[in-house]
């Protein structure tokens, strides 16, 4: 599937990958790894230690992203890149929602996508949206996970915590 993905649509820029830039088919078929990868690491109800990066396709979005806005110049640890790998599947499903509904989403650019104030300044206009998050265990509670930064950022809303 990654040869295919490459050649409908990574070989078409880094701005083919944006969720609103994707076809039905393909977006389909990322809703289905995003919530692959989402649900590996997150259940309802049940908090528990992420230990999967995710799939090669939703990588090599994010890697696309990465390389179009720093170049080769970008070195991720492997908790930054899962918690932006996270951001790109909440993105995905932000897309599909907005495309099933009427509910207000205005789409990321390829200078936003993968940032958590953009995710913040939806939870401003969807608010049930953070509770969907917690009850799914991707923002916590504990102090433990790869998680704690995202938590952090998205319930101070941007403002930096002491």
């Amino acid at each position: 599937m990654l040869s295919q993905f490459y050649t409908e649509v990574l070989s078409h820029g880094p701005a083919a990958v944006l969720p609103q830039n994707l076809n039905a088919q393909w977006l389909d078929e990322l809703q289905t790894i995003a919530d692959d990868f989402l649900d590996s690491n997150f259940r309802l109800g049940e908090c528990k230690t992420t230990d999967e990066v995710g799939d090669p396709v939703l990588s090599a979005c994010v890697y696309s992203i990465l390389k179009f806005r720093y170049g080769d110049a970008f070195d991720l640890t492997p908790r930054e890149m899962a918690e932006k790998m996270v951001i790109y599947s909440l993105s995905v499903t932000m897309e599909t929602a907005y495309r099933n509904s009427n509910f207000k989403l205005t789409p990321p650019s390829l200078e936003n996508i993968l940032s958590m104030e953009r995710i913040i300044a939806y939870k401003e206009t969807n608010p049930e949206f953070v509770d969907v998050l917690k009850q799914a265990c991707i923002i916590r509670e504990s102090e433990k996970g790869w998680f704690q930064n995202i938590k952090e950022k998205f319930l101070a809303g941007g403002r930096k915590l002491a």
